[in-house]
């Protein structure tokens, strides 16, 4: 899978009024990639180092640069400024709203370097950007899932096609639950222990349900049944009932499972006639809030029984 990145034309049309940056110059260099959401500042190549200067990362141009320049003879600042744009660097931003000089803007001209200002202060804008560049170069992939917000769980629901996924996130939904995707679930690896599943653009807002088609979900229910983006907490996998082993009724430890290199809490729930999917979901969403807060009611039930046990082997019943 190749590894994502963006373009500068992207980041401008989508990031103008929220970083307050317009462009200066070099626009022919728009369709330059980045492709990592740390963000470099050029003071050590102005120097002459440029050995670790990516041209792959955003590069910020804010006050201590400027003024590092002023110390520098003309030539001197002339030498850096185009030493430093033949490097091809994706782009440049300069911070505080400050006028680049015509030696920048020259250079950036000529190397069609796209050269942006922001109004914003360096730290503020590269907080900023490296929040939108951290969502938007995430790692992602697709699961064929339903995904829910249900009593503030992220519960991403798996199961074999044509078992009802659909319909069980419209009960959910009716008992004022939160759809985030039906069907196709972009997963995004947000940090090492994170992953956020949001719905394609495509599918937003719609839920396909046999019999009654496409609904859309926002029409029928309202703003509130649906929400954009939800972080991962607990998978359930829904399986027929004649497939869900035995031994796995009760066990004193929680079940996970990998997605994306990332542990997950799972539940399996087997589903048949006359079951209420919608509630079953609802307990093991609240059975992972109550988990998190150091409450398990399974491990707690079973340990008791063991206890029991080992008193009762201990002091066995007298005959009388």
């Amino acid at each position: 899978m190749p590894s994502p990145s963006v373009s500068m034309d992207e980041i401008l049309a989508t990031q103008e009024k929220l970083l307050k940056i317009r462009l200066v110059t070099g626009e022919a260099g728009l369709a330059r990639i980045i492709d990592h959401p740390r963000i470099q500042k050029p003071s050590l190549a102005f120097a002459g180092f440029t050995k670790h200067l990516s041209d792959f990362r955003l590069q910020v141009i804010g006050e201590t640069e400027l003024h590092y320049l002023e110390t520098r003879t003309p030539e001197q600042q002339s030498s850096a400024i185009n030493n430093f744009f033949d490097l091809r660097v994706a782009a440049v931003i300069v911070t505080r709203g400050v006028s680049p000089s015509l030696e920048i803007i020259t250079a950036a001209e000529r190397t069609e370097t796209p050269l942006l200002v922001s109004e914003l202060s360096s730290s503020e804008f590269m907080i900023g950007m490296m929040q939108y560049l951290s969502k938007r170069l995430a790692p992602k992939t697709t699961h064929h899932a339903v995904f829910m917000d249900v009593f503030g769980q992220g519960v991403l629901l798996l199961a074999d096609g044509g078992i009802g996924k659909s319909e069980i996130a419209l009960e959910l939904i009716t008992r004022g639950h939160r759809l985030v995707a039906d069907d196709i679930v972009e997963l995004f690896h947000e940090a090492s222990d994170t992953l956020v599943g949001r719905c394609p653009e495509y599918l937003q807002d719609y839920l396909e349900v046999r019999g009654l088609g496409f609904i859309n979900v926002r029409n029928v229910f309202g703003s509130a049944a649906i929400t954009q983006s939800k972080r991962v907490t607990l998978v359930v996998n829904c399986i027929d009932w004649d497939n869900f082993p035995e031994e796995s009724r009760a066990e004193n430890k929680v079940k996970t499972v990998e997605i994306n290199g990332v542990l997950l809490p799972s539940v399996v729930i087997p589903i048949r006639p006359g079951r209420s999917m919608a509630v079953l979901i609802e307990v093991a969403a609240r059975s992972e809030s109550m988990r998190k807060l150091g409450m398990d009611d399974n491990k707690t039930f079973i340990d008791q029984m063991n206890a029991r046990i080992i008193v009762a082997d201990k002091h066995p019943p007298t005959r009388s």
